[in-house]
């Protein structure tokens, strides 16, 4: 996702919140080496949400459906957008309550070719 505009950042997000109905966003997270993404920046300040980085080690700790290889030479990690949507919920839990996925990662290419791709979480009981 290096270098993709706010508009695509806001598309991919949209379409992950879509089958979800009423849902309170609590955060933005990804991987500590994105920290100097100016469109998460930019997103998370339009909509006052905190925005968390994780180290590549703390996210590959993370079980995850559908690992990627790929990710795994790349960033050492096999999960980025799931792992950091799960470990962003753990934060905010309260114990007994485990966060699970509630939108698998998708793949979402925005009007600037660039391709994001984003992950939901959250605590059933909640929504």
């Amino acid at each position: 996702m290096r270098g993709a505009a706010l508009a695509t950042l806001e598309a991919a997000v949209d379409a992950a919140l879509r089958g979800l109905g009423p849902a309170t966003v609590i955060a933005l997270a990804s991987l500590e080496r994105k920290r100097d993404e100016p469109a998460l920046w930019q997103l998370a300040r339009s909509h006052g949400w905190p925005l968390w980085f994780f180290s590549a080690d703390e996210l590959a700790v993370v079980p995850v459906a559908r690992p990627s290889p790929s990710l795994v030479r790349s960033v050492e990690t096999a999960s980025v957008a799931e792992a950091a949507a799960l470990l962003a919920v753990n934060r905010n839990r309260t114990p007994g309550e485990p966060p699970q996925l509630l939108v698998e990662k998708q793949a979402h290419q925005g009007a600037d070719g660039k391709w994001v791709t984003v992950a939901v979480a959250g605590i059933r009981s909640r929504l």
